[in-house]
């Protein structure tokens, strides 16, 4: 059992090297070598792991998607949000780029969406991890519905994936605009946009 413990570490261990030196380099300049150093190990410990590059880049966007659903299912640990709305607010600041390790995933993440577009399986793992995203943002949509807090006839999925797209424009822009789209503003534009979801129509 700790020997597998111990590898399950190490192939960890090899990924966030991987996104320190795709984050640093960019994808297409990044090589197992670098990983290999950037890991404090040999370029053979890494082929053992990951005969190809291909493998190694998989595992890591596995792994990035893996950090965020973990944040995700930090929320509802203790006492959690007191309201959907809430819980939607602090849910969807967990997938910006407003901290060094979150920046650096989405830069990274920033760097693999491209490579969706002509790998197969990194594809797969983009499209099923994104549902994964919309229908935890459906399911709290619908709680919403039913305990009033959203105005009847909501469409949960589809606001579900219109958040998803909203947050991941956010994102782009963080990372690549700036000025306008600095934390403040990204931040103040998310709970303007999560408001205007749980507006009560009546009080308007």
């Amino acid at each position: 059992m700790a020997r597998t413990a111990d590898h399950d570490e190490r192939r960890r261990q090899v990924a966030r090297a991987l996104l320190r030196s795709v984050g640093r380099r960019g994808l297409a300049r990044t090589t197992l070598a670098d990983v290999a150093d950037e890991a404090g190990v040999s370029v053979g410990l890494v082929q053992s792991y990951f005969r190809t590059k291909s493998q190694l880049l998989r595992f890591g966007v596995e792994y990035m998607y893996k950090q965020g659903e973990a944040r995700l299912l930090a929320l509802a640990a203790g006492e959690g949000p007191a309201t959907v709305r809430e819980w939607v607010l602090r849910a969807a600041e967990t997938l910006l780029p407003l901290d060094d390790e979150r920046r650096l995933e989405l830069t990274v993440w920033l760097e693999f969406l491209p490579a969706t577009m002509a790998d197969a399986e990194m594809s797969r793992l983009h499209r099923a991890t994104t549902r994964q995203l919309v229908d935890a943002f459906e399911q709290a949509f619908g709680e919403g519905l039913r305990a009033g807090e959203l105005p009847p006839g909501t469409g949960a999925r589809a606001e579900a994936a219109a958040l998803v797209a909203f947050v991941d424009g956010l994102t782009v822009h963080h990372l690549v605009t700036g000025g306008d789209f600095s934390e403040a503003p990204v931040l103040a534009s998310l709970t303007t946009y999560v408001d205007r979801l749980f507006a009560d129509p009546e009080s308007s």
